[in-house]
């Protein structure tokens, strides 16, 4: 999965006392995505020096700046888009989305794109305050964002979903998204968001039963995925059918579904997700 980096490590902790230095990451982000430096085909996370080089002081861009995580001993900091004068961004690099990051090598730099995409659009959506309107400021103590009219405090967004691989005997239940809903086209497994109040092993069989209409027993935990493309904590599990399999498709939210036996599961090399993790594994026979 994505977030395995291993014998890298990601440290996470709120830190205050961290100021870049020429070979920290200097994250960007916009609309479109995060800002990569390109490299013939490929494409690479900036670092400071390629701005100062350039003639923007590192003083300059490290009394914005702002320190996000690391990972070893590298630094990541998030940097305002007015550091950057648009003239040294017209050439050489570009933004790109999260989702070019999911398959992107080295793995622990596409880990700490898609991871610093989820920490701008928080930051990005949190500048105002949701209750009274008035501008936001950083808590000093921990990550949020703090009103200081009315005291309200946001953290950053995480929500949590589940995924489950629906199996009958040698078959598993395989689905596409509906175009209108999600731009993913491959075979998927049965996800959906988990509602207030509601226990995640609730969740799986309420998404199951709403979007193919079929029941699931003997629901079992497989593993948890941080997924900050969708800003989500994923829970999978698997799950066994109960009863009929016929299929009554929820086409708001998919295009097809349906049982294949374990040999025709479509092989996915992509080791990003917890979702192909759990199609492989059942195709190899390990559940």
């Amino acid at each position: 999965m994505i977030q395995e980096i291993s014998p890298k490590q990601y440290h996470v902790e709120y830190r205050t006392d961290r100021t870049p230095a020429e070979q920290s990451f200097l994250i960007l982000g916009s609309g479109k995505g995060i800002l990569v430096k390109e490299c013939g085909e490929a494409f690479h996370l900036p670092h400071f020096s390629d701005f100062t080089a350039a003639g923007v002081p590192l003083e300059t861009l490290g009394a914005s700046s702002r320190y996000l995580f690391a990972i070893d001993d590298d630094w990541f900091f998030l940097v305002p888009r007015e550091c950057i004068p648009d003239e040294l961004l017209s050439t050489g690099y570009h933004f790109e989305s999260p989702f070019g990051f999911r398959d992107h090598e080295p793995r622990w730099e596409g880990f700490a794109g898609e991871t610093a995409s989820q920490f701008w659009r928080f930051y990005d959506t949190r500048k105002f305050c949701g209750r009274c309107g008035q501008p936001m400021v950083h808590s000093d103590t921990e990550r949020a964002m703090v009103c200081r009219n009315c005291g309200r405090i946001e953290y950053p967004k995480i929500n949590p979903a589940i995924i489950v691989a629906v199996t009958d005997g040698d078959r598993i239940l395989l689905t596409r998204y509906a175009t209108n809903a999600n731009h993913y086209r491959k075979k998927a497994l049965i996800a959906g968001y988990v509602e207030v109040g509601e226990d995640p092993v609730d969740t799986v069989r309420r998404e199951v039963f709403e979007e193919t209409g079929l029941h699931v027993k003997n629901i079992k935990p497989y593993k948890i995925q941080p997924w900050s493309f969708t800003d989500a904590m994923m829970i999978a599990y698997t799950a066994e059918l109960d009863g009929s399999d016929r299929i009554t498709l929820q086409r708001s939210e998919l295009c097809e579904a349906a049982f294949y036996d374990r040999k025709d599961v479509p092989y996915n090399p992509s080791t990003a997700s917890i979702g192909n993790e759990l199609q492989q594994a059942f195709r190899r026979g390990e559940f």
